[in-house]
């Protein structure tokens, strides 16, 4: 390859006249977190955080042990295995890109389906302190309906039979687990990243129940020996497009099977709930806080929430990316607006500065545009988000009988959404795992508009809420005969 340099440690002192390197040396490092889910967003957040770490402060002992589970992580595995864990952060500003920088913090990296036993010993190891996790919301196996862990799923049944060749990540923590407890080693933290509310929470709920069912004797020690802190993570992380791949090659002379995309922004919140060893990563800009509520609602309800906004808006006008709908001066009054009369006065100590800087840099977030965020990524899985995101307002909005206008607005927009069809005439995907069910009930609504609120694992009894129900079905009429820019617009002006 002579006109590129391949991302390998022998290749790093040629690489580091266009990118910035790890500052250290990665044979000193020693592991005592396992990560479970090698994402982009995790290689963008937490192995961030931790190259920062151990290059700034000399925390050698933090090194990251990668692990994936699934079968569809092959690809991240054999690209990192080949790498030596090592990848291209490729931060892009509105801007332009800042300067590519190497990261080194995982130092280790096993495959679950290739060998199950050698995870399970690995996380057994008394070196291994922390156990986070970026394994997205379906590898918690919650039931869609009751939101409780689901004992019936087919991987839970079929590790029942096999406990030794498991499928999800509660089968290779319990037989770890059990692996502790016989040889008198003590447990650990096991801290969540997911974008989920209460993620420690959930983990912790759905991994005792998994024990409770199929180990019952492993209940107590578990019990006595980990805990599951809560977490706020925050970074905008678009999937890695092949032009990343291409200018990171032409622009830097660095050749990366697999970067990761990222905004300048970081922000990463911790419930200060840790077993034994908490890491001092304060020391590069984590904050350690004793409820982490009100940040995560903050996260969950304003960006979150307004991923999903625009994503609606913008996907039903014919845009593509985040930031051509943010650039959009009618969809951001919209938002804008949203933010500050329905979100707010739902959040604790809204007034405080942390509130207002957080929503003031959340705008010039969406609009950068060098980050090119696919509102087909948004859009996904819209049915798990949108209780999460938006129907949480709506639920203390009309217990304090505030306004809910923007949200009935909202909600009645997806429901136009689920027709499939934009503004222009052209179809797009529904991607949701329970997409049929929304494309029947939004095609059902056609004829009796309630009937999309009668999705009960999305909406619960909404339909019989009768002040909501009746601005809904307002806005819905309105935007089955008007654009959604005309509706917007009106919205905006009040005239509607």
């Amino acid at each position: 390859m002579p006109n590129s340099l391949y991302l390998k440690m022998e290749n790093l002192d040629a690489i580091k006249e266009n990118a910035s390197i790890p500052l250290f040396d990665r044979d000193q490092i020693t592991t005592s977190i396992a990560h479970i889910g090698v994402s982009n967003f995790h290689r963008a957040h937490q192995a961030f955080y931790i190259n920062e770490l151990i290059e700034k402060h000399q925390a050698f002992n933090f090194g990251i042990c990668g692990i994936d589970l699934l079968d569809s992580d092959r690809k991240t595995y054999n690209v990192l295995k080949d790498q030596d864990g090592l990848y291209t952060l490729i931060t892009k500003s509105p801007t332009g890109f800042q300067k590519p920088k190497i990261i080194g913090a995982i130092v280790e990296y096993f495959f679950g389906p290739e060998n199950p036993m050698a995870v399970i010993e690995r996380l057994a190891n008394p070196d291994i302190k922390i156990i986070s996790l970026t394994i997205a919301e379906d590898g918690y196996h919650l039931n869609e309906i009751t939101g409780e862990f689901d004992q019936k799923h087919p991987s839970v049944a079929e590790e029942v039979v096999n406990p030794f060749n498991p499928k999800t990540v509660f089968g290779y923590l319990t037989q770890a687990f059990k692996l502790r407890k016989l040889r008198g080693i003590s447990g650990c933290t096991i801290l969540s990243c997911d974008n989920i509310k209460n993620n420690g929470d959930t983990m912790k709920h759905s991994f005792l129940n998994y024990v409770e069912k199929n180990e019952p004797e492993l209940l107590p020690w578990l019990k006595n020996n980990t805990t599951f802190p809560n977490t706020m993570v925050d970074r905008i992380t678009p999937t890695t497009q092949h032009k990343d791949i291409d200018a990171l090659k032409n622009n830097f002379l660095v050749e990366d099977q697999w970067p990761v995309v990222c905004e300048p922004f970081t922000n990463w919140v911790i419930e200060d709930n840790f077993f034994e060893t908490k890491p001092n990563w304060e020391k590069v800009g984590v904050q350690f806080v004793k409820n982490i509520e009100p940040y995560q609602n903050m996260k969950l309800q304003l960006l979150n929430a307004g991923h999903s906004i625009l994503g609606i808006l913008g996907t039903l006008h014919g845009y593509k990316t985040v930031h051509e709908a943010a650039n959009d001066d009618v969809f951001i009054q919209f938002l804008k607006s949203y933010m500050h009369q329905e979100v707010a006065p739902t959040l604790v100590d809204a007034e405080n500065m942390t509130f207002k800087a957080y929503k003031s840099t959340l705008i010039s977030r969406f609009k950068n545009s060098n980050i090119n965020d696919s509102l087909s990524r948004i859009c996904s899985e819209s049915s798990a988000k949108i209780p999460i995101f938006i129907l949480s307002t709506l639920k203390i909005q009309l217990s304090e009988n505030n306004s809910i206008n923007h949200i009935a607005f909202i909600i009645a927009a997806w429901c136009k959404y689920n027709d499939g069809i934009n503004d222009l005439g052209y179809a797009y995907n529904i991607v949701d795992s329970i997409s049929n069910t929304l494309i029947r009930m939004a095609a059902l609504s056609q004829q009796n508009p309630v009937k999309f609120l009668e999705i009960e694992p999305v909406f619960n009894d909404l339909s019989s809420n009768p002040v909501f129900t009746n601005k809904y079905l307002h806005y819905l009429n309105h935007l089955r005969n008007h654009t959604i820019k005309e509706s917007v617009k009106q919205f905006n002006d009040k005239l509607l």
